[in-house]
């Protein structure tokens, strides 16, 4: 017993058979129909012939049998007649098959647009997470650069530096019968006056002798003092770093003219600041 055969390549073989002995089917109707209408035509002629001939000769049995005869024919032709029924089931097979393309189509089309947009989206989202990877190395590589330069520039910082950049118009020593305990450097009035190192605030105001006045506690035992301030920038617990302007120059006090006094103090006793300064490599 034959195998059944349910592929659709077995039923896509099965309707083109059936669609070719349907045109078969067609081709030898039509033919037939021709073949009858010769047919129907000579008899009728022989009808047309015979009803004279009954006319003349009273024949009139013959050419009634000849027409009923050729009536049969006819009615048989056009019963067998079934081509609409043929061509309207190919053109419905063939609608089918067109929507079924079309539905295909539309579906492949649907998934293609689907996958494209899923391709989209992906490579936005990695191009997204690449920008956000290279913003995070970019920031933590300025940082890197930030923290080398401040180390190096806090390495290169002297641990010491000048409280003016003036000439010096007055050392340290006896002056006018008693200790000038200090440098004064002839700054005009108005110019920042700073601190020659980081510390701590412990005295801004008016001190006798000295006027508008500021002393910095640099940590073991050193401190140091600027006076005849014009104005003092600071208080007493600020925290200030090397090179921060603490008060601006000015005359106040014991004073002639506008300058800066400066002190260097070690355990509260004054020494000579420029010979300190210089032996810690600062020049004045």
């Amino acid at each position: 017993m034959a195998k059944h055969d349910d592929t659709p390549e077995f039923s896509n073989r099965q309707l083109r058979s059936r669609r070719l002995r349907a045109v078969l089917r067609l081709r030898r109707i039509r033919n037939e129909r021709h073949g009858w209408r010769y047919v129907t035509a000579g008899l009728v002629g022989i009808i047309a012939a015979g009803s004279v001939m009954s006319a003349v000769s009273g024949h009139s049995a013959a050419s009634e049998a000849a027409e009923a005869d050729s009536t049969e024919q006819v009615e048989f032709v056009q019963a067998s007649w079934e081509v609409d029924s043929v061509i309207d089931e190919i053109t419905a097979a063939q609608a089918a098959a067109a929507e079924a393309a079309a539905a295909e189509a539309a579906a492949a089309e649907a998934a293609a647009a689907e996958a494209a947009a899923a391709e989209a989206a992906a490579a936005e989202a990695a191009q997204k997470e690449a920008e956000e990877q290279a913003a995070a190395e970019a920031e933590a590589e300025a940082q890197r650069l930030a923290e080398e330069e401040a180390a190096a520039a806090e390495a290169a910082r002297p641990d010491w530096i000048s409280p003016s950049d003036s000439s010096i118009t007055s050392t340290y020593g006896e002056r006018w019968g008693r200790l000038h305990a200090g440098l004064d450097f002839g700054n005009n009035t108005g110019d920042d006056i700073w601190t020659i190192a980081d510390g701590t605030v412990t005295y801004a105001g008016w001190m006798d002798g000295y006027g508008n006045f500021v002393v910095v506690d640099h940590g073991d035992g050193v401190t140091t003092a600027y006076g005849h301030a014009t104005e003092v920038l600071v208080s007493v617990g600020d925290e200030v770093s090397q090179g921060d302007v603490v008060s601006l120059t000015g005359s106040t006090g014991n004073s002639t003219g506008p300058h800066l006094h400066f002190e260097v103090r070690i355990d509260d006793e004054q020494v000579d600041p420029m010979g300190w300064l210089e032996e810690r490599g600062v020049e004045l």
